[in-house]
């Protein structure tokens, strides 16, 4: 069930078409991310805020949320009417104030046996169950955790080297990680910083994970899991527009939400070129994805 590269589950931005093209590119399982948990249960309908699809391989479904029968209710729906989804996984790592304010993402940190019950309610669905969580205090604080992670019966676990605190400032600490992994009999999931495909398989080969988790390094380049990148603007561009295809093929949103996100997958698919600033700026005022995609004929020669 454990495989090797993972996407991680980016909330606003591992839409179905980029986790499609991450795929295309390697990366050996995805999630979609941050699906809350009320929704589903107390409206079976609302299964359509998970943009999956059956050609997506070694899906996930996270969800969140701070009540453990109810996740457990929305876990087996999802199970029930998207069969094709592999495993499911708990948020227990947002630190965004808006998820944590009612108790979900990191903030089920702090309540243990909240995490434990909503593990074994999901475990009804039948499906795989994993945890996405960050680092809660010390070594000693987040061992424990995962210990009743690993005894509420979830088949792995997901660390982002980080705590809630932290957000995504400073360094992952991959060797308390490593000593969790240690610590464990179920497997560990490393994320955080893994720049690039020979860092994460670094990891797994040092002892710190048996697996990796890419999330903001595939932002700017989807190529990543097959230890590629673009090597000029013609080159992001052409990810770009594979990205729209991939869109328009699958039945992504449209209009204003649509540009907002082409702009977004454009910026950071444009970071760190040449002239990227002005570039960027250009893709800013743009009000069409067409105008986005136009400015490759402007770009075509910088590197």
């Amino acid at each position: 069930m454990v495989f090797r590269s993972y996407l991680a589950p980016i909330h606003e931005y591992s839409d179905l078409a980029f986790r499609l093209l991450c795929q295309r590119y390697g990366a050996e399982a995805a999630c979609v991310p941050l699906i809350s948990s009320v929704a589903i249960a107390m409206d079976e309908s609302r299964i359509s805020l998970v943009d999956a699809h059956p050609d997506e391989r070694n899906l996930g479904v996270q969800v969140f949320g701070n009540d453990a029968k109810v996740i457990g209710k929305a876990a087996h729906i999802i199970a029930k009417r998207l069969p094709f989804v592999s495993w499911l996984n708990l948020n227990c790592g947002c630190p965004s104030s808006r998820t944590m304010t009612d108790g979900s993402g990191s903030a089920m940190l702090a309540n243990p046996a909240l995490i434990s019950k909503a593990v074994a309610e999901m475990k009804k669905s039948e499906k795989p169950v994993s945890v996405k969580m960050r680092i809660w205090g010390k070594r000693e604080g987040t061992l424990a955790i995962c210990r009743k992670i690993e005894e509420a019966g979830a088949d792995f676990i997901i660390i982002h080297g980080r705590t809630p605190n932290q957000g995504y400032s400073g360094k992952t600490d991959w060797e308390l990680i490593k000593s969790i992994k240690e610590a464990l009999t179920i497997p560990v999931i490393g994320n955080g910083d893994v720049a690039s495909l020979p860092e994460g398989r670094g990891r797994v080969e040092s002892g710190h994970c048996d697996s990796f988790m890419v999330g903001r390094a595939a932002m700017r380049n989807p190529m990543l899991f097959s230890n590629k990148s673009p090597e000029s603007a013609r080159e992001r561009f052409a990810i770009l527009r594979e990205y729209v295809s991939l869109c328009e093929a699958y039945g992504e949103i449209t209009g204003s939400l649509r540009l907002r996100d082409l702009k977004l997958k454009a910026m950071n698919l444009l970071c760190g070129m040449q002239g990227a600033a002005a570039l960027r700026a250009r893709v800013g005022k743009a009000a069409s994805a067409g105008e986005i995609l136009a400015l490759e004929d402007s770009a075509g020669g910088q590197e």
